[in-house]
């Protein structure tokens, strides 16, 4: 009786690599036209006012944050990718062992 495995598809994990390295770009985009947006509304501001001033720092929380949110989607990534190549590596040496 043989141990319960799991099946993989190599190009399902193509596809979700695809899907986060898409999704951490939209993220970026999209935060990144909003912050030029409100930059365009807000340029006027005093920069020794508490508003500009409390506006320049969730500014600065809002891109540390995105920063970590991207790396944290590229490091599932890179974790998708290697399961990926294992699956393939193993797959090959499967075969192999079957057509010896």
């Amino acid at each position: 009786m043989s141990e319960p495995g799991i099946s993989v598809h190599q190009d399902a994990l193509a596809d979700l690599e695809s899907a986060l390295t898409a999704a951490g770009d939209a993220i970026t985009d999209a935060v990144t036209t909003a912050m030029r947006d409100v930059d365009l509304r807000v340029h006027l501001w005093a920069t020794g006012t508490q508003s500009r001033a409390a506006e320049i720092a969730y500014e600065g929380r809002l891109r540390a944050g995105v920063e970590r949110l991207t790396a944290a989607l590229d490091q599932v990534r890179v974790a998708v990718a290697d399961v990926r190549e294992e699956a393939r590596r193993i797959e090959v040496q499967n075969v192999a062992l079957l057509e010896s």
